[in-house]
């Protein structure tokens, strides 16, 4: 036990610090390895200027330090030399001076050979919540952070590539879309009507091929994704006041797609009828279409403040959630465990760091939609701001309650991201609004504070949306957050299992 003692406190000193704090470092071992154990500390702090921070039961070990703390039931009693409390008390022995000041409402004074084989009751947690203790678990965690840059970087960086990837890749808007054509007229009317298409945005190509085999083939192939068959006499028929046909082959592998290709075909056919030959349409009004929002019809305006939600909700649980559970991996946790500290001051330290290193992402997020995307944020960042407050408030209760439930930082991982993930995206109204949705989808969807969150972005980057239309979505994202913090505070064991 000895050398097993000597070599742990020889790791704690190859990175030569100022500064040790030892406990019970000669708990168990012999007398012989702990009279060697002492000369090697000795020998630290005089010779080397290292500061140790030592607890101990034995009294000719608290005999060699400096300065000692002699405390009781987690109380203080006195602080001094051990030869200035000996003399203060009047006694003989350290022993005979610890028991001076013990306070007189504890059991009987003790005779010195009963002191060592008295167990002092077990510490209780006070009721009163102190903020000072709080602050001190989230400075700990914040420098935890700081030691660990890899983990630090995934921090700050993980939702910004993850904004980026998925920004384009939920890209919904169908443009350039190539085309071929099989033109059995060969006039000029055929000619003129691929180049309207080609004229526009959407379509792309028009490579010309000789007959249905061929256009199966490149349909297949994936090289376009629509054909148009020109039948004979369009031409003849467009001049001479007909209606003409136009057969349009559409690859629906992709039904969404394929659904916005066959409305944009129709549009442009029938736009392309009216400005040769309005005669033939036979429509005596015109209806002119109108955006209020979203005027551009971008579908990364409305996909890219949908993601911020998302984004933020994975990333934060995460990282809240290993938060703790690290801590029950390092043994760490035990310090919860023996010092009175409250459930709460505990849990709400954790929370504040990753509170704050999620706004701090939201931040960025909100610069990469409307510098990088060029997403337009017309409403207000502030009314914006108050809902991700909200919403991490609820994102790190749920990573806190997570580590409530599992031991490893694995299990945490997984158990976050599908506590997480999963219901962010079915029911957060990313691609379906919250309102079409029926039954228990519906009822999840309205409890799950990330559709709450996908409203406000939605709201206030394009319709400036203000606090007095937003409110019923803050009030359910600050009432889940408080219920999902109570609800840790009745999972988290304040004994040791």
């Amino acid at each position: 036990t000895g050398v097993r003692q000597r070599l742990s406190l020889g790791v704690a000193m190859i990175h030569r610090p100022q500064m040790l704090i030892l406990d019970e470092p000669t708990s168990g071992v012999d007398p012989v390895s702990r009279n060697a154990f002492w000369q090697l500390l000795l020998r630290l702090s005089r010779e080397e200027g290292v500061t140790l921070f030592i607890s101990t039961h034995y009294m000719n070990e608290a005999m060699l330090c400096d300065r000692i703390s002699l405390m009781h039931n987690g109380h203080v009693l006195a602080v001094g030399e051990p030869a200035a409390l000996i003399a203060e008390a009047g006694s003989k022995t350290l022993e005979e001076a610890f028991i001076h000041f013990m306070p007189v409402d504890t059991a009987e004074r003790v005779a010195p050979t009963a002191l060592a084989t008295t167990t002092a009751p077990q510490p209780t947690r006070p009721a009163r919540f102190r903020p000072g203790r709080m602050l001190a678990y989230s400075r700990s965690e914040l420098q935890d952070l700081l030691r660990d840059p890899v983990r630090l970087l995934f921090a700050l960086l993980g939702t910004l590539l993850l904004m980026v990837v998925l920004g384009f890749g939920i890209n919904t808007d169908v443009e350039d879309i190539p085309f071929a054509v099989i033109d059995r007229d060969q006039s000029a009317a055929t000619l003129a009507y691929r180049d309207s298409l080609l004229g526009s945005p959407y379509f792309s190509g028009g490579q010309a091929v000789a007959d249905d085999s061929s256009a199966d083939a490149i349909l297949r192939e994936g090289q376009v994704s629509m054909v148009l068959e020109f039948p004979p006499g369009f031409g003849r028929k467009l001049y001479r006041g007909d209606q003409p046909e136009v057969g349009a082959w559409i690859d629906a592998a992709m039904p969404g797609r394929a659904e916005s290709i066959g409305g944009y075909v129709q549009s442009m056919h029938l736009s392309y009828l009216q400005s040769l030959a309005p005669s033939t349409i036979g429509q005596s009004y015109s209806l002119q279409t109108r955006y209020r929002y979203n005027q551009d019809i971008r579908s990364i305006d409305a996909m890219v403040p949908a993601i911020i939600p998302l984004l933020l909700m994975m990333i934060t649980a995460i990282l809240a959630a290993l938060s703790v559970v690290r801590e029950k991996e390092l043994g760490s946790i035990n310090n919860f465990y023996a010092t009175p500290v409250t459930r709460a001051e505990f849990l709400l330290g954790k929370q504040l760091p990753y509170l704050l290193l999620g706004f701090g992402n939201f931040v960025l997020l909100v610069v990469v939609a409307v510098w990088f995307f060029g997403v337009p944020l017309v409403g207000s960042f502030w009314l914006l701001a108050l809902g991700a407050f909200l919403y991490l408030f609820c994102a790190t209760g749920l990573g806190l309650l997570m580590s409530t439930f599992t031991r490893t930082q694995i299990a945490a991982i997984f158990g976050t991201m599908l506590a997480t993930l999963i219901p962010a995206a079915q029911y957060g109204g990313l691609t379906q609004p919250v309102a079409s949705m029926e039954g228990a989808s519906r009822l999840i969807a309205r409890i799950y504070p990330t559709s709450h969150f996908v409203d406000i972005c939605r709201g206030v980057f394009a319709k400036a949306m203000g606090i007095a239309s937003l409110w019923p979505s803050l009030l359910p994202m600050a009432l889940f957050g408080v219920a999902v913090l109570v609800l840790c505070h009745w999972r988290l064991q304040e004994q040791q299992p």
